[in-house]
């Protein structure tokens, strides 16, 4: 059946007898009370031994009782013992390992000038940001005086500059 169709269906399919949700629960209750049913069971298919359950009881109860007790081996105190031996070891080699291990301080001029470009142009920072960190008492124009740049060099920036970042929004 197509879909353009389905709101066209007004019945469901399903039929059933007239009043047979009303007459249901009665032929049910009937059927239940024949005895015609359960009597014509010659077999039911159990047996049962003869005074079951008057010695069930017993027999459970001495099973329980024959129970033997084993004995517990408590696992507990061996590993909080083995946590603190652990933690006393590792603060100790900690400690050696500061007092003994001591290099040279780290300091700015051991830093590869590459690592801080790379690191300064992942973190995108404005030129804004990069001037406050720069303190004008510290730098002047005669520094800036006695770089030479090579020929080669300046062609090859000026050649790299794009334009577009020469135009002001």
């Amino acid at each position: 059946m197509k879909k353009e169709h389905i709101h066209n269906i007004k019945s469901s399919g399903f039929k059933t007898p007239d009043h047979y949700f009303k007459s249901l629960d009665e032929q049910i209750l009937n059927r239940l009370n024949e005895d015609d049913i359960i009597n014509g069971i010659e077999t039911p298919g159990f047996a049962v031994p003869e005074n079951y359950f008057d010695t069930v009881e017993t027999s459970i109860l001495n099973k329980l009782e024959e129970k033997v007790e084993t004995p517990v081996i408590n696992f507990k105190p061996r590993k909080r013992t083995f946590y603190y031996v652990a933690g006393i070891a590792a603060s100790l080699l900690l400690l050696v390992s500061l007092i003994f291990n001591k290099d040279d301080a780290l300091d700015i001029n051991a830093i590869d000038t590459a690592s801080i470009e790379n690191y300064l142009y992942q973190e995108d920072y404005s030129y804004d940001e990069l001037a406050t960190l720069f303190k004008t008492a510290d730098m002047s124009e005669t520094d800036f005086i006695d770089i030479n740049f090579s020929d080669d060099y300046l062609d090859q920036y000026i050649d790299n500059l794009e334009t577009e970042d020469f135009i002001l929004d």
